[in-house]
């Protein structure tokens, strides 16, 4: 019972819980993948065992104020093509990661809706971990996807935004059919977009049919020059906020 627990609480997968222990204030689970023969992790063929590397321990969702880490002795195949390599196991994603999907999946999740420093002490990682755990999150999201995070575009947002208490400034461009940023540079202007319109190849461009953003004249003119075949619009953010301007300025006029 215990065992199945553990398995569902850690999201374990295919895995079989074989023991946990208590070492000091951590819970260390011991498990392995099930399997019926060794596989290569980058082609999924079947291969002869090379050796068995010493005991991992991947760190896994915490149970109460516990941390808990799932551990294990991994095999290495040899695959006639890709050559040496460690096996794949089903509660981790693939090097270098030390953390359980399930683990990742939870911080990516909490990176989108908390800053990055509260998010680091509410999981007890450093806070520059919290970036390469997204950027794997978002590389697996992709492969499943079956496409990349420029392609596909129909219909994105382009705007500007300051950091820094306002002393600097970035241009980001979001996919508003999947609801995420897509892309994001240093600094302002007619050369931050033309470098963005720079990655995606010409059919990529040719798929835009709607660009929205706050009516700066030089997004207006990159967008007439590189993609003519897309609307200009203007965000809803800016349009309501403009509309709320012009409604406070007519109302204390009324009051004069």
């Amino acid at each position: 019972m215990l065992k199945s627990v553990l398995k569902r609480a850690l999201g374990l997968g295919t895995a079989v819980v074989e023991g946990a222990r208590i070492e000091g204030e951590s819970i260390i689970v011991s498990a392995r993948p099930r399997r019926a023969a060794l596989r290569c992790p980058a082609c999924g063929r079947r291969c002869d065992g090379y050796d068995t590397l010493p005991a991992r321990r991947w760190r896994a969702p915490d149970v109460g104020s516990a941390r808990c880490y799932v551990e294990y002795a991994p095999r290495r195949v040899e695959c006639p093509e890709h050559g040496v390599r460690a096996e794949a196991v089903p509660w981790a994603r693939a090097a270098p990661s030390r953390f359980t999907s399930a683990f990742e999946d939870t911080v990516a999740w909490l990176a989108l809706h908390m800053c990055r420093s509260a998010l680091a002490e509410l999981m007890r990682v450093d806070w520059r971990t919290v970036g390469g755990i997204c950027a794997r999150v978002e590389a697996d999201l992709e492969a499943r996807d079956g496409r990349g995070r420029l392609d596909g575009l129909r219909r994105i947002g382009v705007d500007e935004t300051s950091y820094k208490r306002g002393h600097r400034y970035m241009t980001v461009v979001v996919d508003h059919d999947r609801g995420r940023v897509v892309w994001a540079s240093e600094g302002h202007g007619k050369r931050q977009l033309n470098d963005f319109l720079d990655h995606l190849t010409d059919v990529q461009r040719g798929s835009i049919e709607v660009v929205t953003a706050d009516g700066a004249r030089w997004i207006a003119d990159v967008v007439a020059e590189r993609l003519p075949g897309a609307e200009l619009a203007v965000d809803p953010f800016h349009a309501v906020s403009w509309a709320t301007e012009a409604l406070c300025l007519i109302t204390s006029k009324l009051w004069v």
